[in-house]
Parts: structure tokens; sequence; C-alpha cells
């Protein structure tokens, strides 16, 4: 029996006005109920604690009221049972569970919701949530009714600061009015530790590259090996190939994945702010640094820096990275201090590093300093195979960015696609997808709908045909259609090819004319 309370369950004889009389007789003696429960043939009562002979009188009046069966002690009412269970269960999840009144009144607040904000439940029930959590989304959402999920919040209050990921709910009547909102919450650190668990199975870590062709599957395993380790490492492979999501796989399954993945595109900054992005600056340093600015390196620190393009760094900035890799320290522009990073290094190119040496575009210490742990990545072309899941995977992608419900694609668009040569690779694929996606009125992709760029690809100019070796004339113009294709396949515009090859635009259409170089619809 709970302390402070007395609870007493009546049974009866199914008669009319009978629960009337037993409240009479209880408001006669000047009892102040303080829950009552009204079911077929039973009244449960919770009352405050009386002494024992004021619990035999209670008893005796009531037994005095015809059709009274029996009266016995209980332990709790219904209602508090299911509440008692109800909240047992709100503490036992690992979520942290919050309710809140019309009033923003704080009714329930779980065990993990004690740890989270350093409160104790006796702190907050009962109490404005706006002045437990200050600017508490669940607030926002008793006004509008409109559904949140997995928001990320950092608070600030008196007991310390919180990070957390949020979804709420708001509790409506039946008249559809918002009468309280709950919400969950879920610490980010345990978050990204749960995150974490998925990403390093190996579903996880490869749910993005999609494939598992030999030549897939020989990378992945790679992957696998070098993952646990420290040691730098260069992905190299065409345009297109997926490089960032190997980089990704290997941060995943590495120790460093509950610290940041920090990527860079080498080739997407200017050369001047490459080094201030990279390494940081200090205020006043240059025109424009209002403030002191910590670099990728210090973000990424104890994590992984994804240096991708990493052949097109300036000289001097491979110098400033080949530091780095030596010496373990980093340097703001404009101080003096050297400053401690602990950084994996993964980087990638598609670029021929070793020619760039030859040429003095690339330094050959910093190339041995990269190329600790070489993978390669192969072209489409080399697995073929995996295009039809590619493009079954694309299609369900898309089908939510288009809007559309397509099921699939037809055998002879798949086979239309296996005849192609892919110099963009995967992500040419998923152009000409999304392409055929947007042309299509029906459930399947058909060949109607298959649009590639070029549809003629390059011949290797060293060709030799059924009757010797080629004619001086004839290599020649091999060499100029291969370098109008390739010319065109990059500037996409008959205009921009003309300017980039140095000749007009007329001339460019000759030329088209006289080698059949065709776009294909």
């Amino acid at each position: 029996m709970g302390k402070g309370y007395f609870r007493f369950e009546i049974i009866t004889k199914d008669r009319i006005g009978i629960t009337s009389e037993i409240l009479d007789k209880i408001y006669r003696l000047n009892i102040n109920i303080i829950s009552l429960e009204v079911f077929p043939k039973k009244v449960c009562v919770k009352i405050q604690d009386i002494g024992e002979k004021e619990k035999i009188s209670l008893k005796n009046s009531l037994y005095s009221i015809g059709g009274v069966v029996t009266i016995k002690d209980i332990e709790l009412l219904e209602y508090e049972k299911y509440e008692r269970k109800l909240l047992a269960i709100i503490d036992s999840v690992d979520d942290g569970i919050i309710y809140i009144n019309k009033n923003l009144k704080i009714e329930i607040f779980n065990s993990y919701c004690e740890e989270i904000f350093h409160y104790t439940k006796e702190d907050v029930l009962g109490k404005d949530v706006r002045n437990i959590i200050k600017d508490a989304p669940m607030v926002k959402l008793l006004k509008s009714g409109d559904n949140y999920d997995n928001m990320e919040v950092n608070i600030e209050s008196n007991r310390g600061k919180s990070h957390y990921l949020t979804t709420g709910r708001p509790v409506k009547d039946d008249n559809n009015n918002n009468i309280g909102a709950v919400a969950s919450i879920r610490d980010m650190k345990k978050a990204i530790e749960i995150a974490n668990v998925v990403s390093t199975t190996d579903n996880g870590a490869f749910k993005e590259i999609i494939g598992n062709s030999a030549a897939i599957e020989k990378v992945k395993g790679m992957v696998r090996a070098v993952a646990k380790s420290n040691s730098t490492v260069i992905l190299r492979g065409e345009s297109g190939t997926g490089k960032e999501l190997f980089a990704k796989a290997i941060y995943n399954l590495s120790g460093r994945r509950d610290k940041k993945f920090v990527p860079i595109n080498c080739a997407a900054l200017p050369e001047n702010l490459i080094e201030s992005e990279l390494f940081g600056y200090e205020k006043g340093s240059f025109t424009g640094a209002v403030s002191t600015k910590e670099g990728l390196f210090k973000e990424a620190h104890e994590g992984t820096l994804f240096l991708d393009e990493v052949g097109e760094l300036p000289l001097l900035l491979q110098a400033k990275l080949l530091r780095v890799l030596q010496e373990g320290t980093i340097r703001k522009i404009g101080s003096n201090k050297e400053e401690k990073v602990d950084v994996r290094i993964i980087c990638a190119t598609n670029k021929n590093l070793e020619d760039m040496i030859q040429k003095g575009e690339f330094r050959e210490d910093l190339y041995y300093r990269l190329n600790v742990i070489p993978i390669c990545i192969p072209p489409l072309r080399d697995h073929l195979e995996d295009i039809p899941i590619l493009v079954t995977h694309f299609i369900g992608k898309l089908n939510k960015k288009l809007n559309k419900n397509i099921l699939g694609a037809e055998l002879e668009f798949i086979n239309e696609l296996l005849k192609y040569n892919w110099p963009g690779n995967v992500r040419e694929l998923q152009n000409v997808i999304e392409r055929a996606m947007n042309l299509c009125t029906r459930d399947l992709l058909g060949k109607d709908h298959l649009m590639i760029d070029i549809y003629e690809p390059p011949k290797v100019i060293n060709d030799i045909d059924k009757e010797g070796e080629l004619t001086l004339k004839e290599v020649v113009d091999m060499a100029e259609k291969e370098a109008i294709i390739k010319s065109l396949k990059k500037n996409k515009t008959f205009r921009k090819t003309a300017k980039a090859l140095g000749v007009s635009h007329t001339t460019i259409m000759n030329k088209l004319n006289k080698y059949g170089i065709k776009r294909k619809v």
C-alpha cells in the first residue's frame, strides 16, 4: 500500500444509483476522495490514509448500503497500475522522453533526460519547460502542431551544455487541438556511437558503394585490410569512379570513426585560399582576416582529412603538406607557433602523378609520402557487370528526387548501356539514368529514353588496318578526330570546343561532318 494513501475496492451488485450512495457515505464521514474509478459492479477509491479504527468504521458504513458485496484493500487503482507500467517503460528506453502539457509544464521527464540535462525529476516536474531547457523546439511544436524529426540542438543551461538530437510530436484532443507535446531526446555522442556501430559493419561502410563484381570486391577487400591502420592512403582512379565513397568507407571502418571526417577538394578552391583553409590564419594576418580561424587540419584533429584532387595542389602548398606529414605540426598563416596535429590523411587523384613529377608539377618527396598505400579504383568499363545493379540503385534513388515511380529498365536499355565505354564512369551513368527518367512516362526505361553524349568512342591512333600500316594522312585524320571528340566531351558545346582547339566554329562543324561525329539521341 502506498505511503500516505488508502485504496480499496468495492464489489457491488448491478444496481442504479449505488455509486452515488457510496460517495455520499464517504463524504458524510468528512473524507476527501483523491481518485475514483467506476466499473460495472466495481468501484475503486483512493483517499488520504486514515487510522485503523476509521477504516473499520468506513467499511461498516459502506456495508450498510444495499448491494455492496465485498470491500478489500488494494495496492493501486487500475489507472495507477497503467501509469506505473508506462513510466517504467519510458524510464527503460534508451532515449530521453519529455512530455509537456498545454501550459508548458513538464509532466514526464525520464531517467535518460536526467543524465542529459543534469536535472532530477523532482527538479523539473510541474515546472515551465522554458525555465529548464531554453529554446526547446517542443515549445514551438505545441503552438504550430508541426512534427519535427532528428533536429540537432545545442543548449546551455545553469547545469551545463547539452548537444542532442530530438524528435517531437503534438498530442491532440478529439477536436484536433494541441493539448500537449512529447519529445524524444538522444544525446549526440550516443547517437554517433550508434551510427558508428552500424557503419563499422561491411553493410554500413559499403552501403553507398554499389556493385559486387570481382573488381569492386577486390577494392573492398583492400579497404578492409588497411582501414584500421593510420597509414596514408592514396585512392587513384578516373573521374567519376567513386573515390570519395571509398575514402568514407575507410574512415567508417577505422579506429577514428568517432572523430571527424573532413573532406576538401583541392581543385575547387582558388590557389590563394587553399592554404588558409588547410592551415587556418591569425587575426590581422591579411586583409579580411578580422578574426582567428582554425584550419581543416585542426578541425580534423584525431580524425581523418580527405584531400580530393591532391594533384591540383600548388607546389608551395605541396611543400607545406610534406612538412605536416613529416613533422605532424601545422602553422597558421601569420603565426610563428607550431601546433601538433594528429590526422590520418586519405587523398585521391585522377592525375598521372608520375608524369607530373617528370614535368616538375608534383614533388617527388611528397609523392612517396602519400603513396604509402595506393588503392586503384577501377573504371566502370572494367566492371560492366555491375551496370544492372547500378541502374536499379539509381532508379530507386532518383524516383524520390524526380517524384517518379519507375519500376526498372527494359533489357534492351541495359544492353545499350553495356555497349558504351563510359569515360565519365559511374557519375556519367547516373546522369544518363536521370536523363532517361525525365523522358520516361512508362513504368520501365526503354531504349528510346537513352541519351548518351558521344556515341562513337575514339579509336587508337596506332591501329593497323587489314592491309598494313596506316598512311600519314590517315594517322593525321585519326589524331584530329580523336582530339575533337575528347575536347567535345570536355567542353560540351561546339563553340567552346572550337575555342579550346584554336579554330573557328565553322571549321569544327565541317570536321564533325567529315568524321561523322554525332551526338546520340
